[in-house]
């Protein structure tokens, strides 16, 4: 049996990992735990790059590093700078203000350590609103990359030291548990995780776990038959590793502790174990794998990775309201990654072309007249000067685009974030020390009397994401006794944590208000868990959501059920209250300026102050 072949079935599992990852930026409720699948294709990589190794070494007793560099990196250059040359070229043509900055991100993402470059102006890969660039999740890309250049050197060391591929398997085992170890110490609870996400260091035990598992169980063992019986224990323990890693997928939130502290070793050990299980054929497994649907999206993992994230991100910043018909809007992003993606495939996989500028190339040497009704599903012969002109008219654009491309900070986003910076740290202090908060009663223009003496001296308690933080100040001058618990990009399933530290500080009062769903939507039984978790002899306020995005229907929807089936949660329809008031939004049409700000605490105010007379008035 070839290596390709005994391969085949882990295309398969290629293939849950892309859909898992793209998935998980599309419509993260579904999928929470989606961005786990990384470590699938980190894992794969350390094993067949060990694996490809030894082999050479054993055989020839050297390796050819330049040769085996110039292989890695020519299925990885040209699909990256094509993709980069045609987003850039869009973008200068189409949307000229993702300009900003975007020479770095190219920059470091051809240099291989993008990865790093994120780490140092504090990139966030958790933050969805702060659209950095299409290119954020090239880090990926950059950690495989060092992977390549360094660990192959490593191993020759060792081997050229020790006669014995056995050290190499000592040596990740050593070095994997170092990487998890740096991964829970640099994490902080509570701060954003992007250093440890991003990091090559306190990501390589994946990679290593790979490695040792190509020492133990080399691909070459599985041409060994085995009885019946065993083959049916290593299904069994398959569907096992893939439930528990259904588990994982959908419930470890890259915002827990656990998930940095433990939680994503022991999901790169999962995965280990379900790559050599996955990878024998006796595995029953290994045989669905091997259907056509999975080799096909499996074989184009890497282009889809490629293109998934830039039309996503570029789609959304385009599209700016994509509530209506939103079923319409995911169709219309994953048709043009599948596009974009085959297109790459068939000319980069299929035809190995390379771009057609430098001096290496020559049009008469690199490309022949070809028929690709196969393939692109053209009929005759495909115009390769058309194609070779249309390539250098894209990198002319985007060359033009990169001169022109400006750096500094996006005016609006910097303000959006240093305002809720100042309100994050101002909730903190006051949440820890009641002294800092205002003691007199005020009037406040909009409201009547009677309102701001019940709001002064109400027990409330506001939990939410970056929007309540934006509109904190003017509700903690409404609410002098509230506690405002807000995070950027927080979701409702993220909240467990949350609200047993609220309990723990006896500031989880009897009424609470609830500002989340910009940032995505929620399943039934998470809403229904968060409820239970906060308690049902609460009165329990949510805010419905005007975000102009996918999900937004699909929340007020869900807030809505929960409450006709629960007589203590309530609605504030910010979303009708606010529609037709756009000049009451920031540009990205959620979060609130001054102005809307001040509309939605007097509104929130006066909403809860009649829900709870009313039900005062009808005890």
């Amino acid at each position: 049996m070839t290596v390709q072949k005994r391969s085949v079935p882990l295309d398969g599992m290629r293939a849950l990992a892309i859909i898992a990852i793209i998935f998980y930026h599309l419509m993260p409720h579904v999928l929470p735990g989606g961005y786990l699948a990384v470590n699938i294709f980190f894992i794969l990589t350390g094993f067949f790059v060990t694996a490809s190794v030894i082999k050479e070494y054993s055989e020839k007793g050297k390796l050819a590093y330049k040769s085996y560099l110039s292989r890695r990196f020519h299925k990885l250059f040209f699909p990256l700078l094509s993709m980069m040359i045609v987003v850039t070229a869009y973008i200068t043509l189409f949307q000229r203000g993702l300009l900003l900055n975007l020479r770095p991100w190219i920059l470091s993402s051809l240099g291989m350590f993008n990865n790093w470059w994120q780490i140092s102006v504090g990139a966030s890969y958790f933050e969805q609103f702060y659209v950095q660039s299409p290119f954020m999740h090239l880090w990926f890309l950059s950690i495989i990359s060092q992977f390549y250049i360094i660990w192959p050197l490593v191993m020759l060391l060792l081997l050229a030291l020790y006669k014995d591929k056995r050290i190499i398997l000592y040596t990740a085992v050593l070095l994997s548990l170092f990487s998890a170890l740096a991964m829970g110490m640099l994490y902080v609870p509570g701060e954003d995780a992007s250093r440890v996400y991003y990091g090559t260091d306190t990501r390589l035990f994946s990679f290593m776990i790979g490695s040792a598992l190509s020492v133990v169980w080399p691909l070459e063992r599985l041409d060994e038959p085995v009885p019946k019986q065993i083959g049916r224990r290593l299904t069994l323990a398959g569907l096992l590793s893939y439930a528990v890693l259904g588990v994982m997928f959908s419930s470890m939130l890259d915002s827990q502790a656990f998930t940095y502290r433990g939680g994503m070793f022991f999901n790169s050990v999962m995965i280990g174990i379900a790559v050599v299980l996955t990878a024998h054929p006796a595995n029953f497994i290994s045989k669905i794998l091997r259907f056509k649907p999975f080799q096909w999206i499996g074989r184009r993992s890497f282009l889809l990775y490629l293109w998934y994230y830039p039309v996503v991100s570029l789609y959304q910043a385009k599209v700016v309201d994509t509530s209506v018909d939103p079923g319409r809007h995911v169709l219309i992003q994953l048709v043009l990654i599948l596009c974009l993606s085959e297109i790459g495939y068939q000319l980069f996989e299929k035809e190995r072309r390379k771009i057609p500028f430098g001096p290496s190339w020559r049009l008469g040497d690199t490309f022949s007249k070809r028929k690709l009704s196969g393939s692109l599903g053209f009929t005759g012969h495909f115009p390769e000067k058309i194609f070779a002109t249309g390539s250098v008219c894209l990198l002319l654009i985007a060359l033009t685009g990169l001169v022109q491309a400006k750096s500094g900070k996006n005016a609006d986003v910097q303000e959006l974030r240093e305002q809720i910076a100042a309100s994050q740290s101002k909730m903190e202090e006051i949440n820890r020390d009641a002294s800092a908060r205002s003691r007199a009663i005020n009037n406040i223009e909009g409201l009547e009397r009677e309102v701001v003496l019940f709001a002064h001296d109400a027990d409330i308690t506001f939990i939410g994401d970056s929007v309540l933080l934006s509109v904190s100040d003017q509700l903690v001058t409404i609410f002098g006794r509230a506690v405002v618990e807000g995070a950027v990009s927080r979701q409702l399933y993220q909240t467990t944590e949350v609200i047993a530290d609220l309990k723990k500080r006896e500031q989880l009062h009897d009424t609470v208000v609830v500002f989340l769903g910009s940032n995505g939507t929620f399943t039934r039984t998470q809403i229904e868990r968060f409820i239970e978790e906060i308690g049902t002899s609460k009165d329990l306020f949510f805010l419905t959501t005007n975000v102009p995005r996918i999900w937004k229907d699909s929340v007020n929807e869900q807030l809505e059920l929960a409450e006709s089936t629960h007589s203590n949660v309530h609605l504030l329809d910010w979303n009708a209250y606010s529609s037709g008031h756009g000049d009451w939004l920031l540009e990205d049409q959620v979060h609130p300026n001054p102005t809307g700000a001040q509309q939605l605490a007097l509104f929130v105010a006066e909403q809860i102050y009649q829900e709870l007379n009313d039900e005062n008035g009808s005890n």
